[in-house]
């Protein structure tokens, strides 16, 4: 074997194992995407992985097959060393279902879907200028928000299913675009509307635990639709809204424990503005501890009395159980002596 041929086995020898295992982005529909199969990544391998990224790509697609799960391989961070040097500064990434943990936010992604992870920090840099307008954060694990602040292009957040109690009202200060905000199925137990920005136009705080609406003084002229379902409300300003949102078209209220007369009240002057007050069609089939008005459920447990006695009866009844289980062990106890 002659020198040169030596010089470029060794050569490509150094470069596999400078570059690490290398992932084929096999091409999708779109010339500008591909999908990478299956990728692990937690930050600190030696030597880091590469991507075979063809020309012309700017979308990645990590997609993890089943059998991987098991074996948890995943991509722990989705950090600058990821962003850059490994994918060549992608504007749209989609990484779902991959145990991640930490996002660090890079200023030239574009449209970033990263459902079904455990991200508890979103890291951003107030220094910085993000470009990112579509970001779906959809069932993670954050609690503070704080740091969104600086993505002041968004157009699109979704932070539903998450663990957000209170929300800050510098967070969505400066996100002047924005016009799509989720923020259901979260630990939220007051909203003032003042904290959200004018340009909204759909606006989901469903499936929290909203006890106090805060309208007075407010204004999203924009707004289109506001979803109440499934919180602690037991009645609603309505003129205060109408005042605070007057483009309002739909207020799903359904599963708010309202007392059957404010309800009837909240729907009866919802359909007089034209104000829709759920999505869809609804059957009207309420569970046995629901009231029906108007189509849509509401708990039955609101009414004071009702309520009372329902816990009366179930403690008799508890206590009845305990008596008869304790008398058995007696008898039994005493037909054993003889």
């Amino acid at each position: 074997m002659n020198l040169r041929l030596r010089m470029c086995l060794v050569g490509l020898s150094l470069v596999s194992l400078g570059s690490g295992y290398v992932y084929q982005c096999e091409p999708g529909t779109d010339p500008t995407l591909c999908s990478v199969w299956n990728f692990q990544y937690n930050g600190d391998e030696k030597p880091l992985p590469a991507v075979n990224m063809p020309s012309g790509v700017k979308k990645v697609r990590f997609v993890i097959e089943q059998y991987y799960y098991d074996r948890h391989l995943d991509i722990n961070r989705y950090d600058a060393v990821l962003h850059s040097t490994i994918l060549k500064n992608p504007s749209s990434v989609q990484a779902i279902y991959n145990r991640m943990t930490e996002l660090h936010m890079p200023t030239n992604l574009q449209t970033g879907e990263f459902q079904h992870n455990s991200i508890s920090k979103v890291l951003t840099d107030s220094n910085k200028l993000y470009e990112v307008t579509y970001l779906d954060l959809l069932y993670n694990s954050l609690e503070d928000i704080s740091n969104l602040t600086a993505l002041v292009h968004l157009k699109t957040l979704n932070l539903e299913g998450n663990r957000i109690g209170e929300l800050n009202a510098s967070t969505f200060a400066g996100m002047h675009n924005l016009s799509m905000l989720y923020l259901g199925r979260n630990h939220i137990h007051k909203v003032n509307i003042k904290v959200f920005p004018q340009g909204l136009t759909n606006l989901w705080l469903l499936s929290n635990m909203i006890t106090e609406l805060d309208i007075v003084g407010a204004s999203l002229p924009a707004l289109n639709v506001l979803d109440l379902e499934d919180n602690g409300l037991a009645t609603i300003d309505l003129p205060a809204l109408f005042a605070a949102c007057p483009a309002l078209r739909v207020l799903p209220i359904a599963l708010n424990p309202m007392q059957e007369g404010e309800a009837k009240r909240i729907i009866a002057e919802l359909n007089r503005q034209n104000v829709s007050h759920y999505f869809g069609q609804m059957d009207g089939r309420c569970d046995s501890d629901e009231f029906e008005v108007s189509n849509i459920c509401f708990p039955d447990y609101v009414f004071p009395g009702r309520s009372i006695w329902k816990a009366f009866v179930l403690l008799v009844l508890a206590v009845i159980l305990v008596a008869v289980f304790v008398g058995s062990v007696r008898w039994i106890w005493y037909q054993m002596r003889y």
